[in-house]
């Protein structure tokens, strides 16, 4: 007699199965797959799976373009994390130095402060997952979810396409990436809120990143 722990793992492991629709063919050195979901567990599988490794990764230049203009440039180098904002010419940096994670910041007004902590660090490191990775934060109730990925391998080399859409009655959010060998390239996020469009762009570049951080010695120290 089954207990009623197994049935449950057997009816979750029934749910994951129907939440994802899978589609492989190999033909001759050449293999393609497609894998869709429409709730939002099976999104967070195939979006989480897309983006692993690059999330992964910490060498890694991130441009990032807003309606067609550069908006920012984030150099990712090991612990250590640089992001020069075009629009305000401000340089955020988040780096650990003996121990202690410190997140500073340097504007065009020779504005120049940090602070000390873990939480103020994050701040400034990885930030443009934040716009990204973003599912975690979105309610089932209310939300249409549509997730695709789409690739295909030869010769060792692997390409994929990820499309994740979101939408309510209020709006929608659109996001389509690029990768090449697990590493994503390129992404795109279209959101719509009441009828204003705005669209987002970001290309990767891997392997070439440094971080030169500054002396902070004579920099006020503040608290978040």
């Amino acid at each position: 007699m089954k207990t009623l722990k197994t049935i449950l793992a057997i009816a979750l492991s029934l749910a994951m199965i129907s939440a994802l629709c899978a589609c492989s063919i190999k033909v001759g050195g050449e293999e393609t797959w497609e894998y869709s979901a429409d709730t939002k567990e099976g999104c967070e599988q195939l979006f989480n799976d897309f983006f692993r490794k690059t999330f992964e990764n910490t060498n890694q230049v991130v441009t990032v373009k807003g309606n067609g203009s550069l908006v920012s440039t984030e150099t990712i180098d090991g612990t250590s994390d640089c992001i020069t904002y075009s629009t305000t010419g401000a340089d955020t940096y988040s780096f650990i130095k003996d121990g202690e994670y410190i997140y500073a910041l340097k504007d065009n007004d020779s504005q120049q402060y940090y602070m000390v902590g873990e939480e103020n660090y994050s701040y400034g490191y990885f930030v443009y997952r934040n716009s990204i990775d973003i599912l975690a934060d979105v309610p089932e109730d209310g939300v249409t979810f549509a997730c695709e990925v789409k690739g295909s391998s030869e010769d060792g080399n692997s390409t994929n396409s990820l499309t994740l859409e979101l939408s309510t009655d209020e709006g929608s959010v659109k996001i389509t990436a690029a990768s090449e060998n697990d590493l994503v390239k390129t992404v795109t996020i279209v959101t719509n809120d009441g009828g204003e469009t705005r669209t987002t762009e970001m290309t990767f570049e891997y392997g070439t990143a440094s971080v030169t951080l500054p002396d902070i010695s004579d920099w006020e120290k503040t608290e978040a």
